[in-house]
């Protein structure tokens, strides 16, 4: 459906593919319309292998008809700008509106409303129906039925198996509106809203006190006001224009606000931030989305955008891996090296919950990735304080020790070898000397070396002898950086299948340009 404006996306029908339907997140909770579940920041299930997103049933899983007595016409639409899915059913007597959204600055709320308008001339009633297949169980949770609360009903559960022996078991309580199965706008009046409140929190204290400022706000009819004034806000920091076709324009907004909408809202940290997985909020149950795990994705893909605009948020998406740290340095002991090693898919410990062992064992680029990120908000903050007071030197350090204990010292190369990774590019394992793995590694010590220097605190001298003697791959009579060790294409026009543009990667993560000559070659 053609629209004026790139932060909308319309169209008269919905996706046949379920998997495609707009979600609304806010960083705590996240759901896909018309989806009979949601998710909750932090909240996981299943053991080590198992580890995915608790499934927790959705209030907000309500579908809105009109019996039709007259030719009808349905608008499905995603208003990027505000976060808000509208449904929309209109006549020639009438317009039905549905609206769901995440409230953007109160986190712990997801909403409806119902609205009706009818044209001054049509004086009989018009009933909507709301179709809703609400079943208060999870395979997740523990759940059980609490007392009704200001009208609303309580369930509360915990989840069922730990990520890892004796760890957290989060408990989720849930409050909704109960959803009758119509409304209707009387023949005297012209327009009404109905709306409906589903509030989640780690507490039934704290339930009840986000279900009770809803409800204030809906009584004096600033709710989603306030939702779409921290949307407004949001995007004050962050205007991207493009020449070129309409489809672009669109496309730039969409990734912004699937990016922005995982994202902590400016100022509202009220909870600990999980981090940001590939599918985002609303995905992640088993099977599904890399089970709401994150990865390097995180840190290499999104965090650069997110700090550009939003230094704030960025530093919050970093909190994340220093509040996992623990995490990473179990994950090292357990590998046999110092340090920390941060997981390839990480949850809620940052213990490696990645369900295939090669993963989380060989793509130790993961540790330079994250690294990178802190780096990065560092040149563009010059921000000490998280570093000096809030544990990112912890995290740097860490990842320093784990490159010095993983690497060997070859005395025919007169340099530090990294054997038996895998490379971005996931096709290939047990490599030796990925240039990718190798070239991360070096940077992630270069910036600890520095980092000490700025905190005045003394770094062992292992961490240059290293920086400046890790091997990093280059073929001399051909010119070009090998992705690792016998890696060796017949001619450099051979096509090659790659998982990743490795070397392309590689370059945009180099201290200075490998190869001049080196640095155009890249094979795929």
């Amino acid at each position: 459906m053609a629209t004026e404006d790139p932060t909308i996306f319309a169209s008269s029908t919905l996706p046949s593919d379920p998997r495609l339907l707009p979600t609304v997140t806010n960083a705590y909770l996240g759901t896909r319309v018309y989806r009979d579940i949601l998710h909750a920041n932090g909240v996981y299930n299943g053991a080590v292998g198992d580890t995915h997103r608790a499934d927790i049933p959705s209030p907000v899983n309500v579908r809105m008809s009109v019996p039709a007595e007259d030719s009808q016409s349905e608008t499905f639409s995603l208003d990027t700008r505000t976060g808000t899915y509208i449904h929309t059913i209109q006549s020639s007597s009438y317009t039905a509106t549905h609206r769901i959204y995440a409230h953007r600055s109160l986190v712990h709320l997801l909403a409806f409303s119902i609205t009706i308008q009818k044209s001054a001339l049509w004086t009989l009633p018009v009933t909507v129906n709301l179709q809703t297949q609400f079943m208060p169980k999870s395979p997740d949770l523990d759940l059980h039925r609490g007392t009704d609360f200001q009208g609303a009903h309580y369930l509360y559960g915990k989840t069922l198996v730990p990520e890892v022996e004796g760890g957290p078991q989060p408990t989720v309580h849930l409050l909704w509106t109960p959803v009758p199965q119509s409304v209707t706008l009387s023949g005297d009046k012209t327009e009404k809203s109905w709306e409906f409140l589903t509030a989640v929190a780690e507490s039934e204290e704290d339930v009840k006190k986000y279900f009770r400022e809803g409800k204030s706000l809906i009584a004096s009819g600033s709710l989603y006001a306030y939702h779409t004034q921290a949307w407004a806000e949001t995007w004050e920091g962050c205007c991207v224009k493009a020449d070129g076709p309409f489809a672009l324009s669109q496309a730039i907004y969409g990734c912004l606000y699937y990016l922005l909408s995982a994202s902590p809202s400016l100022g509202s940290y009220g909870f600990q931030f999980s981090g940001i997985s590939p599918g985002g909020l609303s995905n992640g149950t088993r099977d599904e989305d890399y089970w709401g795990h994150v990865l390097w994705d995180q840190d290499t893909w999104m965090f650069p955008n997110i700090l550009l605009f939003y230094p704030d948020i960025a530093c919050a998406i970093l909190k994340y891996r220093i509040q996992t740290l623990g995490g990473a340095l179990n994950n090292a002991q357990e590998q046999g090296y110092k340090g920390g090693k941060f997981p390839w898919e990480s949850a809620a410990t940052g213990q490696e919950v990645c369900p295939e062992k090669i993963y989380g064992d060989q793509e130790i680029h993961i540790n330079g990735d994250v690294v990178l990120a802190f780096e990065q908000y560092y040149h563009v903050t010059q921000d000490l304080k998280l570093f000096q007071e809030e544990g990112g030197w912890d995290v740097v350090h860490a990842v320093a020790q784990y490159w010095c204990s993983r690497v060997k010292w070859n005395p025919e190369g007169q340099s530090y070898h990294i054997s038996g990774v895998m490379p971005p590019d996931e096709y290939h394992r047990d490599v030796d000397n990925s240039v990718y793995t190798n070239v991360v590694a070096q940077k992630s010590l270069n910036f600890a070396i520095d980092l000490g220097t700025l905190l005045c605190i003394p770094t062992p001298e292992e961490w240059k002898e290293v920086m400046k003697k890790i091997k990093i791959p280059f073929d001399k009579n051909r010119r070009f950086h090998p992705e690792y060790d016998g890696y060796c294409p017949v001619n450099l026009s051979q096509a090659i299948v790659l998982k990743q543009a490795v070397s392309q990667l590689q370059l945009a993560k180099a201290e200075q340009p490998l190869s001049r000559v080196g640095s155009k070659k890249t094979v795929f």
